[in-house]
């Protein structure tokens, strides 16, 4: 039993009733009896906040993990995670997961028109960013996302009253400022005061005579965020051409590395797996594809080594004077497997995803995670449509401005045989 020594001078004042030296006696002698148990206590509540904060982030972990392997199952992991935060230490970390349940949810209806997997990706970084907050790590900005915009260009030939507002559709429009511009014959002008943000995944642009001054002068309007262009909307007007497109194949011939830090664990895999996850894909962020690689490797039983990490590069980037309208390849490619020896393991990819193979390091004598444990992989070619950035109206924004009925005949008439030269 380790002794306390504790100094009360204080104590040792005459007083009323009990003298205090007495008093003071009986407070020592009480303390002394339990000092035992006073560190056992402070290293109890010690370990249940430690384990408290452990079991939230391996909570969140997981839920980072599902959405890594199946991104379209991004209500159920939620759930799933909401239903494991019980402890009233968690009670935070617990409202924000459930308010970005509501706020995933609501984000769904007819408005939003971004499919699944982009739900599933942005609920993920918002997982990161929670579980990087409870680490006190640094926190990536929350970047917008533009999936609609209605109607996609301006048609001037159109009846004012028919085109008095834009309406924009995606993802995290209230967290980060977003500049919009009108590029006129005589120079640029910002009216972001005229965007009005209806949810965090529904904005308007108020077009109307009190609006944006849009004018027979006006070439375009665009969308930034942190002084990049996230969308650019044509204005319509009697000689606006049709936008060139042109499909381009990029092929990369060198491979990629990467070792996922250690994450848990002694380092040391012992024969036991480890079981390993990959997930690859391109991201296109329409001045360029980003390439995102995240993998995990854990221990099957033990302590549960394990080494995870993800990185992002930079992968393609158009000619000057083009945006990246679409990718033609399927964004995704995936690996799992169990390692049991030794040796690199090799998986292929698929022929359409980003990855042709994946050259898996797993276990070997000595330390692993951090050190060893990871991949290389090799690359499909890249297959994207690109579209020309200048004065014009890109051929899918007539075609939807035709389906809603948008665009006034007299446009179409005159941009018809321009669609048509267009058609491979």
């Amino acid at each position: 039993m380790m002794k306390t020594i504790v100094s009360f001078p204080h104590l040792f004042q005459t007083g009323r009733g009990i003298p205090r030296l007495l008093l003071g006696l009986m407070v020592f002698m009480t303390i002394l009896i339990a000092g035992c148990s006073i560190g056992d206590k402070i290293d109890k509540l010690t370990d249940k906040a430690s384990d408290v904060a452990g079991d939230t982030v391996a909570t969140l972990d997981n839920a980072i993990d599902a959405l890594d392997r199946n991104s379209a199952s991004w209500q159920s992991v939620l759930q799933d995670a909401t239903t494991k935060l019980t402890d009233e230490a968690q009670s935070t970390v617990r409202n924000e997961v459930s308010d970005l349940l509501n706020r995933s949810v609501a984000a769904t209806g007819n408005e939003l028109r971004c499919n699944v997997d982009f739900i599933g990706t942005r609920v993920r970084q918002a997982l990161a960013r929670i579980r990087a907050r409870l680490l006190h790590q640094s926190i990536p900005p929350v970047e917008p996302a533009l999936c609609h915009v209605v109607p996609a260009a301006v048609d001037m030939a159109l009846d004012s009253s028919r085109r008095n507002k834009l309406e924009f559709f995606g993802y995290d429009f209230d967290t980060t400022p977003i500049k919009v511009t009108l590029h006129n014959k005589s120079g640029v002008l910002d009216v972001s005061s005229e965007l009005d943000r209806l949810t965090h995944y529904h904005m308007t642009l108020n077009l109307g005579a009190n609006g944006v001054p849009v004018s027979s002068a006006s070439d375009r309007l665009t969308l930034e965020w942190q002084n990049r262009p996230i969308s650019s909307i044509a204005v319509i007007q009697p000689a606006t051409p049709v936008c060139r497109e042109k499909t381009e194949t990029y092929e990369r011939n060198t491979y990629l590395s990467f070792t996922p830090p250690h994450t848990r664990g002694d380092k040391e895999f012992s024969g036991h797996g480890p079981e390993v996850w990959a997930n690859a894909r391109w991201n296109n962020e329409g001045t360029h594809v980003n390439f995102r690689l995240w993998m995990k490797a854990q221990e099957t039983r033990s302590d549960w080594t394990t080494a995870e990490g993800e990185r992002t590069d930079v992968y393609y980037t158009p000619p000057p004077g083009w945006r990246i309208d679409s990718i033609a390849n399927s964004p995704e490619s995936t690996a799992h497997y169990i390692d049991t020896d030794h040796n690199d393991d090799r998986l292929g990819g698929g022929p359409n995803g980003p990855v042709k193979e994946f050259k898996f390091r797993g276990d070997r004598s000595g330390d692993d995670a951090g050190s060893y444990t990871g991949v290389d992989v090799t690359f499909n070619p890249l297959v994207v449509k690109l579209v020309e950035v200048a004065n014009c109206a890109p051929a899918s924004a007539i075609k939807s401005l035709q389906i809603k009925d948008l665009i006034a005949p007299s446009t179409i008439k005159r941009l018809q045989p321009m669609m048509m030269k267009l058609k491979p």
